[in-house]
């Protein structure tokens, strides 16, 4: 082969652009973590139940992208009053807000997943969650005075999320980290998780791992502690 040839193969070769293979379409995927929290010793106005719902978006190129929808509503101030009978204005406090106020009021808060869930679950908790921020629900805990979505707990500001356990009634006394685990049992019979697997890598993105949460498995039975 000429020089001249050879010169030309090899101009030829490196102007050609470098093989980049077909990218993967976005993968995504739908996840629920169930918290209830109370003070040791049991002081009733600490009770408190929320849930997390998480969407994480993945290429072959990208990190994740993680989005979230937090159901923690509580009354405005977030100070809870339990025998009040009169509806108060509520706030759906986010996921970090909640953390703030369980740190400030001595809260132990466990945590039940993250557990696998299908699309339509979290676009629920979205639709759910536009409704809370809209000032059209207030907050009482004896909302089980009747059937008006309007007035909701913490419990069923989370269950009027899902479509199987929208009707569930919660007693009042049924509250804070054991009637959450009876919770937990109630939203895997319904088959709302896909799998009874947690997916503890996403715990870092959302910065769980850093908080003192005590990490539930299903049907665990947690006893109130009165003193």
């Amino acid at each position: 082969m000429t020089s001249f040839l050879m010169a030309t193969v090899w101009l030829a070769t490196a102007a050609a652009p470098a093989y980049s293979p077909p990218s993967q379409p976005p993968t995504t995927r739908y996840y629920f973590i169930l918290f209830g929290g109370q003070s040791v010793p049991f002081i009733p106005r600490t009770a408190h139940t929320f849930a997390t719902f998480v969407k994480v978006t993945t290429t072959d190129k990208n990190d994740p992208i993680v989005e979230t929808v937090t159901i923690s509503w509580l009354p405005v101030d977030g100070k809870v009053h339990p025998w009040r009978l009169r509806t108060v204005e509520g706030k759906n406090f986010s996921l970090e807000e909640t953390l703030a106020l369980a740190a400030r009021d001595n809260v132990r808060v466990s945590m039940w997943g993250p557990f696998e869930i299908d699309a339509a679950r979290y676009e629920s908790a979205v639709v759910q969650a536009k409704l809370l921020a809209s000032g059209a629900v207030r907050y009482r805990v004896l909302d089980s005075l009747g059937r008006n979505r309007r007035v909701s707990h913490c419990v069923h500001a989370v269950t009027y999320a899902d479509p199987q356990l929208q009707w569930l009634r919660q007693p009042v006394l049924r509250v804070g980290e054991p009637g959450t685990s009876k919770l937990a049992i109630k939203y895997a019979e319904s088959g709302a998780f896909l799998s009874p697997e947690t997916h503890d890598w996403l715990l870092p993105l959302l910065g769980l791992d850093q908080q003192p949460i005590i990490r539930r498995e299903l049907g665990e039975i947690v006893p109130r502690q009165w003193r």
